[in-house]
């Protein structure tokens, strides 16, 4: 496609097989290594603080390429640039299960949250071009619904993974996951480019031009969806550190993960009704407001395994009341077009900032205190989050019209 040209809607038809299907793979190994990597590193030796650093390495890696991620989008195009990424991705973690050193896993896992950065600014251009903005709040819901049933097999898999095989399996797993996942796109994706035009302006100049005509949107959204990050990814460090210093079994840890992630993804509808029927922010009130309350509740009953399991259960309900919720705000406030790869590239700035933030805190916080305060501070920054949304976000449906 040459520069100037108007930009194609996507073939419906491939959107299942070629964008679902991939991501199910993707976030299949994804859960298996957010599951299990932190109890390899406690394996391994590593502190509380150093956990918590390498599993935010690969937020970190995102973060770090988030611009430059989306820049080159638009100068790829969305189909190169996925497949781009999901090459990279594979080949990071390949060797990541080869490699035994605590900073050499971390740089590897920066190196795959850096490539993550092209797929999912590809793929989320790709949706943004296709759905109109009245079935957008489902069809993202169903798409993030669709990944959480990864989440939901992955903890079981994997738990029965590493009891055969040991800790290293789900990193080669999770590697196989994305050649699969780049197999499929490749044969069934969307064969059009979507943004595949040289940008008019250097990329400083685009990213504070964006600034300049949306920051009075992206400041308190932004803000909104990075502690919703902040939470999710709090949550796969958290929640395994958590079973494992009460003696559980990797095997047992999985199956309780893989609990909250059921009860999460079985409200993947619910959340999809609530985004376009309610508004956005009443979808991440709910999501924001009972998954920060999963995690005072972890705090204060996770003594027991009765606690354990309902604080999870709790966790998953407020997870899966925002299905989608990252991808269909960001959407709605991207514009169309060539501006399209960067704005979201900017988005993603903002929001993987919160997942890289988040490991680093629970880290932190338990190194100095222990994993219950640091349940509690999180989950009290999670409820302050939720009142100033309510004040200075505008509502996102309907932004762009």
């Amino acid at each position: 496609m040459t520069a100037g040209t108007e930009h194609p809607q996507v073939e419906y038809e491939r959107l299942a097989l070629g964008i679902y299907l991939p991501g199910f793979l993707r976030v299949f190994g994804a859960a298996l290594c957010g599951t299990f990597v932190p109890l390899y590193l406690a394996h391994l030796g590593a502190s509380l603080a150093a956990i918590g650093a390498v599993m935010g390495a690969q937020s970190a890696g995102l973060l770090a390429a988030d611009l430059p991620a989306g820049l080159l989008v638009s100068r790829l195009g969305t189909r190169r640039g996925m497949i781009l990424g999901l090459l990279g991705m594979g080949s990071a973690l390949a060797l990541a299960g080869a490699v035994r050193g605590v900073l050499l896993l971390g740089l590897l896992l920066f190196v795959t949250g850096f490539c993550s950065a092209l797929v999912q600014i590809s793929q989320l251009t790709i949706m943004r071009h296709a759905m109109p903005d009245h079935v957008r709040g489902r069809a993202l819901a169903l798409f993030g619904g669709s990944m959480r049933l990864g989440r939901v097999v992955a903890p079981l898999v994997g738990g029965v993974l590493v009891q055969v095989a040991g800790y290293r399996s789900v990193l080669w797993c999770y590697a196989g996951m994305l050649a699969l996942s780049c197999a499929l796109f490749s044969w069934l994706g969307p064969r059009r480019q979507v943004a595949a035009a040289p940008p008019e302006e250097g990329g400083l100049t685009g990213v504070r031009r964006l600034l300049r005509e949306n920051g009075r949107v992206l400041l308190p959204a932004g803000g909104t969806l990075l502690m919703l990050a902040l939470l999710r990814r709090s949550r796969t460090v958290l929640l395994p550190l958590w079973g494992d210093e009460m003696g559980l079994t990797p095997a047992v840890i999985g199956g309780i993960v893989a609990a909250g992630a059921a009860v999460d993804t079985l409200l993947f509808p619910l959340s999809g009704f609530i985004s376009d029927k309610k508004g956005r922010k009443w979808s991440l009130a709910c999501c924001i407001g009972i998954f920060s309350c999963g995690f005072l509740a972890l705090a204060v009953f996770g003594t027991t395994m009765a606690g354990f399991v309902v604080a999870v259960v709790v966790i998953g309900i407020g997870n899966g009341l925002g299905a989608g919720i990252n991808m269909t705000v960001g959407s709605d406030l991207a514009p169309k077009g060539k501006d399209a790869g960067p704005f979201l590239g900017l988005w993603r700035v903002i929001t993987d900032t919160g997942g890289t933030l988040g490991p680093i805190a629970v880290g932190g916080i338990a190194q100095i205190f222990a994993l219950g305060p640091a349940g509690a501070v999180i989950g009290l920054a999670g409820l302050g989050s939720v009142a100033l949304m309510g004040r200075f976000m505008p509502e996102p449906k309907g932004y762009r019209r």
